[in-house]
């Protein structure tokens, strides 16, 4: 054992008053280490740890995001772990660390699951953003990258359709009511147990924005993982738990807000096990997904 997991593992023993027992990695996290950690009356209790040094030098206030994301959402019944303590100024471990209860199920990238349980997606993304935006809860949504900086990738087949699409979102942006967002809704931050959704993980960037920002990145994820159909089935699921008028913004800016010129494939996809991708299909699916968009300009 190393010298970072005893510590994790005594600061642990400090907080919930038992030993850990057993301490192993959780997969699919690549910005921070994510741990499982089994105490001596057999219970379970997650741990992030953020690493990233550029990525706290942008957001040093990460720990204190997540805890305050899962408070707002602790009274609500919702799949979502429940907050149990934090060490945000790094005064017991090596870095800044949130422990959080543990959610049964795991990640899962086979299409099927998702032909299956779209619905149970949908529904509980509608819930989450029923969710009460506290008072006390500064953190807003903005694009990742800013929208004067998006442009057209070099390696796209339709420049054209790329140009016009930037155009769109960059001359007009549709009115919305801030709502409780993830901010990252996609497949690896989903669970699954027996067929059902089991919990929805990794709250580090919650704020309150556009409902259709969620369903859009979302759908551009699924997009690039399996094709635009199931990217519109994802909508149409939740179009049928909250109707409204349909306008292409959200999702156009997703992909602007997603694609770069390399177009490598997700570390976390891969790490998962899902190995049928590579950069030429994202980059073909990325250019038939932004001309299906396109129509509804």
């Amino acid at each position: 054992m190393n010298q970072v997991n005893e510590k994790l593992e005594n600061w642990i023993q400090l907080q919930l008053g038992q030993e850990v027992t057993k301490t192993s990695s959780l997969k699919g996290g690549v910005s921070s280490v994510i741990s499982h950690h089994v105490l001596d009356d057999q219970s379970s209790v997650v741990s992030r740890q953020i690493l990233n040094k550029e990525w706290l030098a942008e957001e040093p206030d990460l720990i204190i995001h997540e805890r305050a994301s899962l408070l707002a959402l602790s009274k609500e019944d919702l799949p979502v772990p429940t907050f149990l303590a934090a060490d945000s100024n790094v005064e017991e471990c090596d870095a800044p660390t949130l422990l959080m209860s543990a959610i049964p199920g795991k990640v899962q990238l086979n299409r099927s699951v998702y032909e299956a349980g779209m619905p149970q997606l949908a529904e509980t993304l509608y819930r989450i953003h029923q969710t009460p935006i506290p008072s006390d809860f500064p953190w807003k949504y903005a694009p990742y990258t800013p929208i004067h900086e998006m442009t057209v990738p070099n390696w796209t087949t339709n420049p054209d359709e790329w140009k016009k699409a930037l155009h769109f979102v960059q001359h007009s942006t549709p009115s919305f009511t801030p709502v409780f967002i993830h901010r990252d809704y996609h497949p690896t931050n989903i669970l699954w147990e027996d067929g059902k959704l089991s919990g929805v993980v990794d709250w580090i960037n919650a704020c309150s924005g556009p409902a259709l920002v969620d369903v859009a990145h979302c759908r551009m994820n699924f997009a690039l993982l399996y094709g635009v159909e199931t990217a519109d089935s994802f909508l149409k699921a939740y179009f049928n738990e909250h109707p409204m008028d349909y306008n292409p913004h959200w999702d156009i800016l997703s992909v602007f807000d997603f694609v770069d010129e390399e177009m490598d494939v997700y570390e976390g996809w891969t790490d998962l096990g899902y190995t049928e991708l590579s950069s030429s299909l994202m980059k073909s699916r990325a250019d038939e997904y932004i001309r299906h968009l396109c129509k509804f300009i």
